[in-house]
């Protein structure tokens, strides 16, 4: 018989998700702070709302194929927007 994870095994598999997607996450936001500082290199503003449209836009269709909502993809979306926003803007200010 086979036997079915357990809920320690499947805490266990989130909490390795969480820590690549906290990783990721890090990753992408120094990504940003290397943009923002490219940015007021070449005069930019620090924040493109044309793009951040764009961005939410790229969530939902990838959260579109993965079956998460549209809802869902918004809100992953706007907040790792928030942050690198808030990020950009204090780096930009250096």
């Amino acid at each position: 018989m086979h036997d079915l994870p357990n809920t320690d095994e499947f805490r266990e598999e989130i909490e390795t998700i969480d820590e690549k997607i906290i990783d990721l996450i890090a990753t992408r936001m120094e990504i940003a702070d290397e943009l923002a500082k490219e940015k007021k290199h070449t005069s930019q503003d620090y924040w493109d709302s044309k793009k951040e449209k764009e961005v939410v836009e790229r969530y939902m269709k990838l959260c579109e194929e993965v079956s998460l909502s549209e809802g869902e993809a918004k809100l992953i979306a706007e907040v790792l927007l928030r942050i690198s926003k808030d990020r950009q803007k204090q780096r930009y200010n250096e």
